[in-house]
């Protein structure tokens, strides 16, 4: 299935190379590690526009919350059709003054999905043939050959196997023609530069979806919550990677360039964003009274659990104060039994509502469909008779 993805990431590649070893005139080696660079050229810049489209359409959704918040709390009560069509009419209407296509957030990661994992699946089997590194004979790459595979494994970065990698054995690093230290010297920098570039990239957005999160979405919560601690793990991993992973070289030169064209790129865009489509003071006090709400449900929380902790702990550590810990305990699991209850009681809440709407939209339908055929009868019947 993934094979499918490699020809046109390997046909870019080959491209490349032709171009600058064919055409230019630039010796094999060169030429490969170049086309690794232009490869990263080509894809990022043909996904460039999807990552614009994905990044625009959340500054518009940001743009359309609070109004698309108070559209949903007017009908929050309503469940007769004719109300929650014109609500749905409604918001579109919203949606259509803003520019806001629904298709615009979901269709580009259905292009870059299939990209990257050509990509990736390119220099994987380039730098670590199937057949391994010592066969004079190595299978085709999607359109790259058996021929341009063996020539891509001979490509140096300098005095540096594209295909080396700081794991090997010494036997390993021999057959290569070079050794741990001049790998390691190559490769630590690189993995340095990487994961420094990945940390701030993904800070950044961190701090973007901080500032414009839906503080009413519990998913978009959770989610924040896991991009902000992959911030803090994924460039330990990386550097984790390379230094104890079968990782070549080719790859760890790739991770750098092109997280460094993401960073730069998505700088840019929210850049223009920022400057194209500003956030009004509305919308930033709308945003700012949300996440004060989230925040103070919160605090209130930890801090009866907090309370509730802490007099568990008195009533060992402070046995003739029991009265109180036990009044504070009983105050914490009221609180939190009022809490369960309320949350439970409004789910109960929008699901009758929602079965509710689904009842009148079944009758609607049935007799739309009723109508339909008498309809249908009716003119059948005129027709017979004339």
């Amino acid at each position: 299935m993934l094979g499918i993805f490699m020809y046109p990431v390997s046909g870019i590649m080959k491209l490349w190379h032709i171009l600058l070893h064919s055409v230019l005139g630039i010796n094999d080696s060169l030429a490969w590690v170049l086309s690794i660079f232009g490869l990263i050229i080509v894809v990022r810049g043909l996904i460039a526009p999807a990552q614009w489209y994905i990044l625009h359409s959340g500054r518009l959704t940001v743009m359309m919350r609070p109004e698309i918040t108070a559209l949903y709390k007017e009908y929050e009560n309503e469940t007769s059709y004719e109300k929650i069509s014109e609500r749905d009419q409604r918001e579109r209407e919203i949606r259509k003054s803003y520019g806001y296509r629904v298709s615009a957030g979901c269709i580009p990661p259905l292009i870059q999905i299939p990209v990257f994992l050509g990509l990736y699946q390119v220099l994987l089997r380039m730098a670590r043939p199937k057949n391994g590194l010592d066969s004079q004979v190595h299978d085709p790459i999607g359109m790259l050959s058996s021929a341009d595979v063996s020539s891509f494994l001979h490509a140096r970065f300098g005095s540096i196997p594209v295909s080396a990698y700081v794991s090997m054995t010494p036997q390993q690093f021999a057959r290569l023609g070079t050794n741990y230290e001049e790998v390691m010297r190559f490769v630590a920098p690189l993995l340095l530069a990487t994961a420094l570039i990945t940390f701030i990239n993904m800070s950044i957005t961190v701090i973007r979806n901080y500032l414009t999160i839906d503080h009413q979405s519990r998913t978009a919560i959770v989610v924040m919550r896991m991009v902000a601690v992959a911030t803090v793990c994924t460039p330990f991993l990386l550097v984790s990677g390379g230094l104890t992973g079968p990782v070549p070289t080719a790859i760890v030169a790739y991770w750098v360039a092109n997280n460094l064209w993401t960073l730069v790129q998505n700088v840019t865009i929210y850049l223009i964003l920022h400057y194209r489509f500003p956030l009004s003071p509305e919308i930033l006090a709308f945003q700012r009274d949300q996440r004060h709400l989230r925040i103070g449900r919160l605090r209130t929380r930890r801090a009866h659990r907090f309370k509730r902790a802490l007099s568990l702990v008195g009533i060992v550590v402070v046995p003739w104060l029991y009265d109180d810990h036990r009044r504070r305990i009983h105050e914490a699991n009221a609180y939190f039994h009022q809490d369960r209850a309320e949350r439970k009681a409004e789910k109960a809440r929008r699901k009758a509502i929602s079965s509710e709407r689904r009842k009148a939209k079944s009758t609607h339908l049935r007799e739309s469909a009723e109508r339909a055929i008498i309809e249908k009868r009716q003119r059948k019947n005129q027709s017979q008779m004339e």
